[in-house]
């Protein structure tokens, strides 16, 4: 009996690390104003976009902010020159666009709690394990396998998304926005002509690297505690 309740400890903790590590990544990139600022650029440059230049890192940070809650509203303000060289401030988000932001914002704050909820239980898991001879070497193997279950579920998406990125992409989108609000047009929304595809599939990419050094660190540690014995 404890031996397989050690084991399935140690299944939780390794499951729920991984957790933690992947909603911490996905904060991590959410919050970083100057990267958003960065791919924004990159996959709609001005001529794209029709935003100038120099309010990318504004649109960027504001970003950011609001999508970890830091700020109230989202909207950005850009000041412009008219045709006899006055200068206007304009907001360039419309309401519907905030408001399928508000919902993006939505999932970040339950990425938020996903990350410190799972933290608990890996917490929980220790305190409840005695790390000590074959009790020590029964929780790893288990958190082994929490490993190798949650690659796996990481490797069926991984594989959808290299064969169907879109499918996967607005599959995704119609679960988390069943009310359709991410349905945008890029001949009048900023927002969506800011965010394309590519500009997801850059910041997978980006959030996937750092996620892989972070694997890569606890596999390395869950194999240097099992060789210690």
């Amino acid at each position: 009996m404890k031996t397989g309740f050690r084991k399935a400890l140690g299944a939780i903790f390794g499951f729920a690390w991984m957790v933690f590590g992947v909603t911490l990544v996905i904060r991590w990139v959410a919050g970083d104003g100057g990267l958003l600022a960065a791919e924004m650029l990159r996959a709609a440059p001005p001529a794209v976009s029709g935003l100038a230049e120099k309010d990318y890192a504004g649109v960027g940070a504001m970003t950011a902010e609001y999508l970890t809650g830091k700020r109230a509203e989202f909207q950005y303000v850009a000041a412009e020159e008219d045709p006899n060289g006055a200068c206007r401030r304009r907001e360039v988000f419309q309401a519907h666009e905030a408001a399928h932001m508000a919902d993006c914002r939505g999932l970040i704050a339950l990425d938020g709690w996903v990350c410190a909820g799972s933290l608990a239980v890996c917490a929980a898991c220790c305190a409840a394990g005695v790390f000590c001879g074959r009790a020590r070497r029964l929780f790893l193997q288990g958190a082994g396998w929490g490993l190798t279950g949650f690659f796996g579920i990481a490797v069926v998406l991984g594989i959808w998304a290299a064969v169907d990125f879109d499918g996967l992409f607005v599959t995704f989108h119609r679960v988390a926005f069943p009310q359709g609000g991410w349905l945008l047009d890029p001949r009048t929304d900023l927002l969506i002509r800011l965010m394309p595809v590519s500009f997801f599939i850059r910041l997978g990419v980006i959030g996937l690297l750092r996620f892989g050094l972070f694997a890569t660190v606890t596999v390395l540690g869950l194999l240097g505690l099992r060789y210690r014995g």
